[in-house]
């Protein structure tokens, strides 16, 4: 896993240090209130268990292989979970931005080596919380359970959702609705990829497009 865990040039004063943390606390605070309806309201009690870091276009937050252990709520930038087939090609099955969560939750709740690779498309800002965290916190308050079960309620319906979607519509249905719910991602995440998670070739999607 290569996330960088945010460090600071040596020259940078303590009450820059505490700002930029402070900062990085808020927007965290304010993505859970408003992409999960969630309040979190005592983050200094519970603040060792968050790891905020930065990751370079086209590293790994997750390897193929690696046990994974850690989920990542991202704070800016997108990234995309994909598998390579046995012949080498890669087959995005995820594309996800500001505001959502990023895991290979088969690996860590089988606690089993991952299937897929997590990879940041954009430099990204992501906040960690490692599996035992999360449980460590649901122990102490029943509020993160409530959270728990709603995240897994919301991945399982977007894999059954997208699961329909590839059953009922076709390539140009399927890009539009994608493009409909995330307009943003057709100016962020590279032709390849868009097409790969739509299941068409680069070449379709640029006739789709045009």
């Amino acid at each position: 896993m290569l996330e960088r865990i945010l460090t600071l040039p040596s020259d940078m004063k303590n009450d820059e240090l505490t700002q930029q943390q402070n900062s990085h606390q808020e927007l965290l605070v304010k993505l859970f209130n408003d992409h999960l309806n969630f309040r979190i309201t005592d983050f200094p009690a519970i603040k060792t268990h968050f790891h905020f870091s930065y990751s370079k276009k086209k590293e790994f937050l997750v390897e193929e292989g690696a046990v994974a252990t850690d989920y990542f709520f991202i704070l800016d930038g997108y990234v995309r979970t994909f598998y390579r087939t046995e012949n080498g090609t890669e087959v995005t099955i995820d594309l996800l931005r500001k505001g959502e969560f990023a895991s290979s939750m088969y690996s860590i709740l089988k606690k089993v080596p991952s299937f897929e690779y997590i990879q940041c498309i954009t430099d990204v800002l992501v906040c960690r919380i490692a599996e035992k965290s999360f449980e460590a916190m649901a122990m102490e308050d029943p509020k993160w359970i409530d959270l728990g079960m709603k995240c897994l309620k919301s991945a399982l319906l977007k894999k059954e959702e997208r699961i329909l979607t590839f059953g009922k519509l076709k390539g140009k249905a399927r890009y539009e609705q994608l493009i409909e719910e995330k307009p943003d991602l057709i100016l962020h995440v590279p032709v390849q990829y868009l097409a790969s998670y739509i299941g068409v070739k680069p070449e379709s999607l640029s006739r789709i497009k045009s």
